[in-house]
Formats: structure tokens, sequence, C-alpha cells
């Protein structure tokens, strides 16, 4: 019991957002796919992917990595199998239907109208194809065809297959109680084991049905026949009542009672919201409170907050040491970059200070524990800037020409002021130029040499006003009376 509520009390509410949010999101999924083949293959996902976890928790490397590139291979093939299914899932016309609301009842399509309709159109020997799509989308197969949006009625569908309209060429495409489409062409088959007596329109409802789910009502002009595809299934339909039967199983109308249909539902999304919010519990906490695991990495100190005019001329440690537990997963995949340990010195003063590492200086990622820190403690020495105006010196290299002497140099300005920490800024007697060489000159007589200053130690700054120096000299023939050093 203690247990538990140690756990429960170690919950953020950062955790349960988390899940909440996954959560929702495994269950939108179910909503959108709810019906297609791919919701069937999720269980043999979650079940390879329950295997995957016990044989990393049991240590089995080989079984492991095996099981991973599975997982790999089955979300490439399962993408490229139903890539027509995912398509039409998310060819939703806005993003509401993705983050909210449930799949509002299919508007039932009037079976007994396109009954009726194709019955009549067989007896007035008038060719027709009527196109009833399944779940997958039928963009990518169809060609050309005419937008028409049009409420179905036996009118209508005599009106489009009349020899005299322009559109009664191609097939119509319903959707629904509505007419989406006209003089559609569709692919044409290409088996050679068909009767002769099978025109282009027959070929062209037997080719949509060999690369789709769709079921084609087609309508002989020269017999007047109605014969029903389907996959690779061609049915010759004599009775109506044959054909009303095959379209209700088709478009799922079938008769229900409204508030039986309303409480199955009801149910069913109850119980999937449950199991997602299930699943993806035991996905967290078999990530972030899994099997323990120990590990210690070493991160370096981050100080932060240092008063102005303040700075650190010496610390005990610069990295630390720390133990940290939680699930392998999590410990595997952690990096030192992802965790850091930020000291504010705010509070700290001019010379030894002693700062103690607790949690509340360390960030760590979610589900990942604190067990120790070495040393917990670090030693800071503090030192306060200060401002002196220091000599320049030039620093000379290489030499002269033998029968060369330089007689003067003159350096603007001549000291610098230079700001650093005390103590250590007052041991410093002079600051040098960059290197300047004498090989360069020359000639006799007087010039000018622009030199960048070099601050040593690195802890030492300008103010930045003065950044070079000018270095003004004279050279003179050597005499015979100079002596050389």
């Amino acid at each position: 019991m203690n247990e538990t509520f140690d756990f429960l009390n170690s919950l953020r509410w950062q955790d349960c957002v988390d899940i909440l949010i996954n959560s929702y999101i495994l269950f939108r999924l179910y909503v959108l796919f709810r019906g297609s083949r791919l919701i069937r293959i999720v269980p043999v996902v979650s079940l390879l992917w329950v295997l995957n976890i016990m044989a990393l928790y049991m240590g089995l490397v080989v079984t492991t990595w095996a099981i991973q590139g599975i997982i790999t291979a089955a979300a490439i093939i399962l993408i490229i199998v139903f890539r027509d299914e995912i398509s039409t899932v998310f060819q939703a016309k806005n993003l509401r239907s993705f983050v909210w609301g449930f799949p509002g009842t299919k508007l039932s399509t009037p079976v007994e109208i396109i009954t009726i309709s194709a019955f009549e159109l067989g007896k007035r020997k008038v060719g027709a194809l009527l196109v009833l799509p399944g779940k997958q989308s039928l963009d990518e197969i169809v060609q050309g065809g005419i937008f028409w949006d049009g409420v179905i009625s036996e009118q209508m569908i005599y009106t489009i297959f009349w020899d005299k309209n322009p559109v009664h060429d191609g097939a119509a495409i319903i959707n629904g109680d509505r007419i989406t489409d006209v003089s559609v062409l569709l692919p044409l088959s290409k088996r050679t084991d068909l009767p002769s007596r099978y025109g282009t329109r027959h070929r062209a409802a037997i080719g949509l049905c060999e690369v789709s789910d769709a079921l084609v009502i087609a309508v002989s002009e020269e017999r007047g026949h109605v014969t029903i595809v389907k996959n690779a299934d061609i049915k010759h339909v004599k009775k109506a009542e044959e054909l009303q039967e095959i379209l209700s199983i088709h478009t799922g109308a079938v008769k229900r009672e409204k508030g039986v249909t309303k409480w199955k539902e009801i149910s069913e999304f109850s119980i999937a919201a449950i199991a997602c919010f299930v699943l993806i519990t035991g996905v967290w906490f078999g990530l972030s409170r899994g099997k323990e695991t120990l590990k210690t990495i070493n991160v370096p100190v981050e100080y932060t907050d240092i008063k102005p005019g303040f700075d650190i001329i010496e610390a005990s440690t610069n990295t630390v040491d720390l133990h940290l537990s939680g699930s392998m997963p999590l410990l595997k995949s952690l990096k030192p970059e992802n965790v850091k340990v930020l000291l504010k010195l705010g509070s700290s003063h001019a010379g030894h200070n002693s700062v103690n590492i607790s949690l509340d200086n360390i960030i760590l990622p979610p589900g990942v524990n604190l067990k120790k820190v070495e040393p917990k403690t670090v030693e800071i020495v503090m030192a306060g800037k200060i401002e002196r105006n220091i000599p320049v010196q030039v620093d000379w290299s290489g030499k002269l020409a033998d029968n060369l002497i330089l007689e003067s140099v003159n350096i603007t300005p001549v000291t610098v002021k230079v700001i650093g920490v005390s103590p250590g800024i007052e041991t410093v007697a002079t600051i040098y130029t960059e290197k300047v060489p004498l090989d360069n000159i020359t000639s006799i007589g007087s010039g000018t040499i622009q030199a960048g200053i070099v601050m040593f130690p690195s802890s030492l700054k300008t103010d930045g006003s003065i950044k070079t120096v000018t270095i003004n000299y004279t050279v003179r023939e050597r005499n015979l009376g100079d002596i050389f050093e």
C-alpha cells in the first residue's frame, strides 16, 4: 500500500498530461480507422511491441534486434499495402474531423431507387454504368468525369444515361444519396478469358473491380441485362429483390433500431477509450517507471546569475558525477547533453564560497531519478572586477639588418585601461602588443606601425575603446662607433 502511495505522490502533472494526450491521439486514430482493414493489424503490431520490450528486459540482444527490424519493415509494408485506406482517412475537409467528433451516420444509399432504375434502364435497352465505391478511394484509379452532385432519383438516372445527353458515355459514381460525378472513364480489364458478348462497358466494370473494392452495376444496351461486378465476381441479376439485397450488403444499408445502434456505438467507443488509456499508461509506465536500471554520467557544471563586477577565479571542480536510475530504454538513450547542472551564484560574495548541489540545481528528463551526486559541494573563489591603467610595450620579433639601428620608439597611447579580477590584476606590470617583426623594417627614416593588444592572462579585458596602438619609430644607419649588442 505504501508503495502505491509513493508512486502516486511521485506523479507530476506533466506525466498526467503526457498520458492523456497520447491516449487521446491513439483513440482518435481508432475512430478514424474504425472499420478499415488496417485496424485488424493493430493487435499483431502490439504483440510484436510487447515481445520487443520483454526481449529487451531479458537482455536478448539478437532477438530484440530481429523484432525491431520486423516492426520497422512491417510499418513500411503497412503504409504501402493500405495506402488507399490511409489516404481516404486523411482526405478530410477540415482539421476538426481529425481532432474532434465522431463519424456520423453515413447517408443511406437509396438502394430501392437504384434497383428500380437499373431494371428500368434494362427494359428500355439503355446502357449504363453505376459505381458504388467501397472503403477505397477511386481518385487515383478513374479518369476524367464531370462534377454533378445531385440527389439520386429515378428521373435523374434516366436523364444521365439518355443517349441524347452529352454525359451518357462513361460511368456515374454514387456516394451516399448523391450522384457525385458522371461521364467517368474506368480502367479496362486486360483479361483474355472474358466472353465475347462483354463489350467495353462490361470490361470497364470488371477493370475497376480488379483494382478496387467498388461495386459496379453494368446495364447492357444490346440485351438489357443487369450485371453486378465486385472483386472477381461477375453475376447476371434477373430479379430486383436479388439486386437490392446485394446493394444492401455492399452499402451496409441494414435496418436496425436507432436506440440499439446508438448505445452499441457508445459502448464501443467507451471500451476503446478505456483500452487506449490503459495501453498508453502501460507504455508510459514501461518507459519511465519500468525495470529500474542504474547509470552514472559525468556532467559539466554551469554557473549562472553571477553578480555584475564579479568573476570566478577558482573552482574545486568543473564537472560532477550523477548517479541516475530509471527504465533501461530511457537510460540507454540518455546523453550528458540531456542533463544540466546549474549553480546560481547570485548570493555569492568575494572570496571563498561553498555551494551545495541538490536536485533543485539539476535538470533531468521525465522518468529519470537522481540517486546520488558527487561531489555534493563545489568550492568557489569569487573575485570582484577592477580597472587599472597598465603600460604597453612592443613585443619585437626577428632582427634588423646589420647596417641599421633602431634609434627611437614611441607608443600611442602609452597606457591602456584594463579590466580584471582582484586578486590577480595587481601582479600585471605590462601589457604587450602582438608580435612586430623587425625584418619588415629595411629602410632608414621614420615609420608608423599599427599593432593589436594581446591580453594575458585571458581574464583581462580592455574597456573596448582601444584595441590597437600606434608605434612611431626612427631608424638610422649604424656607425662604426656604435656598440653591437
